[in-house]
């Protein structure tokens, strides 16, 4: 008869403690995360990345995390998941996106939580995410966990050096900004340099000034020896003029329609030559200031 009581009682403080608690106690429990691993893989190659808890407050009697679990989001696209690896003080499962894990342990502080182990598919930057989550503590009273993102850049050794553009047209008078990336572990100087400064001139943060009509390539070299090029190609072409007949009519009026309509998608000189109010895009304010300069004459 007493077992009997005794089991009754075990099975309602269970109720009381797991079930009654979150709504009776307010939760304040906080934690946050963070990963760490390499910035930059090269593709093919496989690279692996760890979940960590930072900090961990306001949990009953100070004890800390009782579970962690949550979603993981990546792109499937540009990563390919081979395995991941539990570290935490109890064992945590990973069905993707979704990982738990509970033990009689807690986490408390800096923990390392769980790794992963990818393999770099497709070049470009992507992003491994750790949704919020809530996550209980010994009392089964909620604790608020922030997530966080790692950020991978995948790149090619065969390319240690690229430029954002290889090749670009600019007009008379105007600038244009390169940016140089460096592809391999670490970070490398570098230097601008134009090997035709009567044409077009570039500084040492890669801003390049059409001075003149003609051709010239713009070289980033690093400090140890790789470099990359773009080819620029200089013109003086007659403002708004985007058909390029050397003359202003009510068919550049129309183009800029087009494009503005998306019908048709301008070149690079045509983008340029047609912003008339040099708002970096081509609106009807453009054609209108076209077609009053046609109707002057």
């Amino acid at each position: 008869m007493r077992k009997n009581i005794r089991r009754r009682i075990n099975q309602l403080l269970l109720i009381f403690f797991f079930f009654l608690c979150p709504f009776i106690v307010k939760a304040e429990g906080m934690a946050t995360t963070s990963w760490k691993g390499k910035e930059i893989a090269y593709i093919g190659e496989t690279v692996e990345v760890i979940l960590k808890v930072d900090q961990v407050s306001g949990t009953s009697n100070n004890k800390g995390l009782a579970a962690f679990g949550g979603y993981i989001e990546y792109e499937k696209e540009k990563l390919e998941l081979l395995q991941y690896e539990s570290l935490a003080p109890f064992q945590i499962k990973f069905v993707d996106p979704k990982m738990a894990g509970v033990g009689t342990d807690y986490i408390n502080g800096p923990q390392e939580i769980i790794k992963f182990t990818f393999r770099a598919k497709e070049l470009g930057t992507t992003t491994i995410s750790y949704l919020d989550s809530s996550q209980p503590d010994m009392l089964a009273n909620p604790v608020n966990i922030s997530g966080s993102k790692k950020t991978i850049r995948i790149t090619d050794p065969k390319f240690p050096v690229t430029l954002d553009e290889t090749e670009i047209h600019m007009l008379t008078g105007s600038s244009k900004k390169l940016t140089a990336t460096y592809n391999l572990e670490g970070e490398m100087s570098g230097s601008w340099q134009s090997t035709n400064q009567e044409t077009a001139t570039v500084d040492s943060s890669g801003n390049i000034t059409a001075l003149k009509e003609g051709t010239t390539t713009i070289i980033y070299r690093t400090a140890n020896g790789y470099s990359a090029t773009c080819s620029v190609t200089v013109s003086n072409y007659l403002k708004g003029d985007v058909n390029q007949d050397k003359r202003l009519t009510i068919k550049d009026v129309m183009e800029i329609m087009y494009f503005y309509t998306k019908k048709k998608a301008p070149t690079e000189e045509q983008a340029i030559i047609g912003d008339m109010n040099g708002d970096g895009k081509l609106t009807l304010k453009d054609a209108n200031i076209i077609l009053a300069i046609y109707l002057k004459k």
